[in-house]
C-alpha cells in the first residue's frame, strides 16, 4: 500500500474514544476489568496436582523430621549460644529440606499457591512452635510480668495508672485488657495457659498481613512470596511474643496495607515541581500507580468511608495498648500520603489527635514522672543508638558470637534490599511505597533509646521492605522466567539467612527458658508470701510479677548501686541482711533460680558466678534459713534468730522439695 493510500486511509479513522468527530469531549466510562481468580480458586487440574507432589511431599517429609527432633532435646545441657546447641540434627534438616523446596517451587508457576503457603506456614510452626512444645512454659520474663497486669485486672477491675511499678502498662491498657477478656472468656485464671503460642499466632497474622501488603506492591507471586519468606527468615528481634508490640505491630501493618490497597491518591499535581526536568521525572513516576493497583478498579467513596473507620478503630486499639506503635504508624502513614500513594490526606492528623488525645488524657500520670528524661533524649541519636547494643568486652563468648551474629544478619539483609532496590530501578521498577515504609521507621532512634531497644524496634518496623527489596535482587520483574540459577542462589541465600537466624532467635535461650523447677519456686513464693513482703533477686529474669504482683516491694541485685553490687562478692551475708531489714516489711525473701545465673553471667551484668556465690555464702550463714529449693531454685529467709530480722518462716508452710 502507498503512503498516499495509507494516509488517505488513515484519514477515515473513528475518531478516539470519548471525543466525537466535531471534537467534543464526552465522558469517558471506566473499561470493564477482567480480574483473574486468585490461584486458590482455580481448578485443581491433573498437571496442577502433579507439580503440587513433589513439594507437598517435601513439606510431610520435613514435617516428619521435625516432629522426630523433638522427643529427646536435653535443655539442661544448652550453653551460652542457645538452643542451637542442643537440637539435634534432624530440626535443621527439616529446615533445608523445606528451604530446598520453596526455594525450588515458588518459581514454578504450575506449583499452586496454596501449597507454597503450607511451607510459609510450617517454617513458622517449626520456628516458634519449638520452644512451645519443648519448654512446656512461656518464655522471655516480660511474659510473664504481661501476665501480672492481666492478672491484676482480673481481680480488680480496673486498672491504676498511678501504681508504682509497671505503671506504663496502666496507662496504655489496650492489649491487657483484651488478654483478661480471652482469659476469662477461655476458662482459664492465667494468661500464662496460652502465652507460649503467642508467637505462633502473631507471625502467622504477620504473614496475612504482609502478603495483603505486598500484593499491592507487585503482581509476581514469586517476589510476594519470597519476601515473606525472607521476612520469616530474619524476624530475629523477639518482639512477637505475648506482648502490646505485636498485636499493635500487626495492626500497624494491616493499616498501612489498607492504605496501600484501597484508599489510592487521586492525580499529583506539583507545578513548583515540574519547573525542572528532574523534578518532572519524579512528578511522572508519582502519577503513574503501583503496577498491582492499575488494573484493580478503585473502592467506592462508601467503601472508602467504611474502611477509613476501621482504621481509625485499628489506631485506637493501637494508641490504648503501646506506647511507640502510633509515631511509627503516623510517619508511615505521612510518607504514603506525602509521596501520594494514599489519599487520605487527613489520615496522618486523624493518628496524630489519637495518639495526643490518649497521651495527654489517658496517660497524665505516666508523662508525670517521666517526661523529663523522655524530652532529654530526643535529638541525641548516637546515644540512643548506642545504649540498644550489647558490651561484647561484657558477654560471655557465646553471647559475644550470638550478637555478631544477628548484627551481621541484620547487615545482610539490608545489603540485600539496597541490591536489589537498585536491581528492581534498573527494570524500571519505581517502588516509591515500599522505599519510604523502609526508611520512615528511622527519625525515631533521634526521639528516644526506647529502654535500649529503640533500634530493634526501627529494624523491626522497616523488615517487611526490606525483605521485598532483597527478594527483588532475585526476582526484578515479573518477564523473569524460571532458571536454575536463580533457584540456586535463592537456596543459598535462604541457608544463609537461616543459619544467621537459629543464632540470632535461638541465642538467649539458655536465660529465655525457665524450667517447670523455676515456676514452681515461683508459684510457691508468689501463693505464699504475705502482703507487703520485701522479693529480692539477682535479677527479674525468672518467672516473676504474674499474680499479686503490686502486693510486693522488689530489689534486684544489678538494679542497685554500683558500690552496693560490688559488696557482692565481699560481703554478701551482711549486704542481703542488711536490705531485708531494712523498710517495714513482714517479710523477706530472696529467691535465685538457674535462670538469673545464666542472664547475669550471659550478659556480664554481674562478674561471672556471683549469684553462685551468694548462695554458697547464706546456705553456710546461721542468719539465713532456706524455706524452698528444688534443682533450679533455691529461696532464702532471715533465720527467726537472727537480729532484727522479720519472722517470715512462718508464713511458708516447708514443702518437700528436692535438694539444689
Amino acid at each position: 500500500m502507498s503512503r498516499r493510500a495509507r494516509a488517505s486511509r488513515g484519514s477515515r479513522l473513528p475518531p478516539a474514544p470519548g471525543i466525537e468527530p466535531g471534537g467534543v469531549m464526552l465522558r469517558e466510562r471506566p473499561a470493564a476489568v477482567a480480574v483473574a481468580a486468585p490461584p486458590w480458586a482455580r481448578p485443581w487440574t491433573l498437571p496442577v496436582v502433579r507439580e503440587a507432589a513433589l513439594p507437598s511431599a517435601a513439606i510431610a517429609g520435613a514435617a516428619l523430621l521435625w516432629a522426630l527432633s523433638l522427643r529427646h532435646v536435653p535443655l539442661d545441657r544448652m550453653t551460652d549460644v542457645g538452643l542451637v546447641s542442643v537440637l539435634p540434627p534432624t530440626f535443621f534438616a527439616a529446615l533445608l529440606l523445606l528451604t530446598v523446596s520453596f526455594c525450588l517451587s515458588v518459581q514454578r508457576r504450575q506449583v499452586a499457591t496454596p501449597v507454597l503457603l503450607l511451607h510459609l506456614l510450617l517454617l513458622i510452626g517449626i520456628i516458634h512452635g519449638t520452644p512451645a512444645i519443648l519448654y512446656g512454659t512461656p518464655r522471655y520474663s516480660w511474659v510473664w510480668k504481661h501476665a501480672g497486669i492481666i492478672d491484676y485486672i482480673l481481680r480488680h477491675r480496673s486498672v491504676n495508672p498511678n501504681i508504682d511499678y509497671l505503671g506504663a502498662y496502666h496507662n496504655w491498657p489496650g492489649f491487657f485488657a483484651l488478654g483478661a477478656l480471652l482469659t476469662q472468656a477461655a476458662g482459664f485464671t492465667t494468661a500464662l495457659s496460652f502465652a507460649s503460642w503467642a508467637p505462633w499466632l502473631f507471625n502467622t497474622l504477620f504473614l496475612g498481613v504482609l502478603l495483603l501488603i505486598f500484593r499491592a506492591l507487585t503482581t509476581d507471586r514469586r517476589l510476594i512470596l519470597l519476601a515473606a519468606w525472607f521476612f520469616v527468615l530474619t524476624n530475629w528481634v523477639g518482639q512477637d511474643d505475648f506482648a502490646p508490640q505485636a498485636l499493635g505491630y500487626a495492626l500497624h501493618l494491616a493499616i498501612v496495607g489498607i492504605c496501600l490497597c484501597w484508599l489510592p491518591a487521586g492525580p499529583l499535581n506539583w507545578p513548583a515541581l515540574e519547573r525542572w526536568p528532574a523534578g518532572r521525572l519524579i512528578a511522572e513516576r508519582l502519577r503513574r500507580p503501583p503496577e498491582a493497583l492499575a488494573a484493580r478498579p478503585a473502592p467506592t467513596p462508601v467503601q472508602q468511608a467504611a474502611l477509613l473507620v476501621v482504621v481509625a478503630l485499628f489506631a485506637v486499639a493501637i494508641v490504648s495498648s503501646h506506647q511507640l506503635t502510633p509515631f511509627m504508624t503516623i510517619l508511615a502513614v505521612g510518607a504514603l500520603v506525602v509521596a501520594r500513594r494514599c489519599g487520605a490526606r487527613g489520615l496522618p492528623l486523624l493518628l496524630v489527635v489519637i495518639t495526643v488525645t490518649w497521651v495527654a488524657y489517658m496517660a497524665v500520670a505516666f508523662l508525670n514522672g517521666n517526661l523529663h528524661w523522655i524530652i532529654a533524649s530526643i535529638g541525641t541519636l548516637n546515644q540512643n543508638a548506642d545504649s540498644n547494643l550489647i558490651d561484647l568486652g561484657q558477654a560471655s563468648p557465646g553471647q559475644a558470637f550470638v550478637a555478631v551474629v544477628d548484627r551481621l544478619l541484620s547487615a545482610g539483609i539490608w545489603g540485600l534490599a539496597l541490591l536489589g532496590g537498585i536491581r528492581r530501578l534498573k527494570q524500571g521498577s519505581w517502588d516509591i511505597a515500599a522505599a519510604l515504609l523502609a526508611v520512615a521507621p528511622f527519625p525515631m532512634l533521634a526521639a528516644n533509646s526506647y529502654g535500649g531497644e529503640m533500634l530493634f524496634r526501627v529494624y523491626f518496623f522497616a523488615l517487611p521492605f526490606a525483605a521485598f527489596f532483597a527478594a527483588a535482587l532475585l526476582y526484578p520483574r515479573p518477564s523473569f522466567g524460571p532458571s536454575l540459577a536463580t533457584a540456586a542462589l535463592s537456596v543459598v541465600l535462604s541457608v544463609l539467612l537461616l543459619t544467621g537466624f537459629v543464632f540470632a532467635y535461638y541465642g538467649k535461650e539458655r536465660m529465655n527458658y525457665f524450667t517447670p523447677g523455676e515456676v514452681a519456686a515461683a508459684e510457691y513464693l508468689y501463693g505464699s508470701a504475705p502482703d507487703g513482703s520485701l522479693l529480692l533477686a539477682g535479677s527479674y529474669n525468672y518467672p516473676a510479677l504474674f499474680e499479686r504482683y503490686e502486693e510486693f516491694d522488689y530489689v534486684t541485685f544489678v538494679s542497685m548501686p554500683r558500690d552496693q553490687r560490688a559488696d557482692l562478692a565481699s560481703d554478701p551475708v551482711g549486704l542481703v541482711a542488711a536490705l531485708m531489714r531494712q523498710g517495714h516489711h513482714p517479710a523477706a525473701y530472696l529467691i535465685i533460680t538457674r535462670s538469673q545465673e545464666a542472664h547475669v553471667d550471659m550478659t556480664g551484668l554481674l562478674p561471672a558466678g556471683t549469684l553462685e556465690h551468694v548462695e554458697r555464702a547464706l546456705r553456710a550463714s546461721p542468719q539465713f534459713k532456706v524455706v524452698y529449693q528444688n534443682q533450679d531454685a533455691v529461696i532464702f529467709t532471715l533465720a527467726p534468730g537472727a537480729a532484727g530480722g522479720p519472722p517470715p518462716a512462718a508464713a511458708l508452710p516447708a514443702p518437700a522439695a528436692a535438694g539444689r
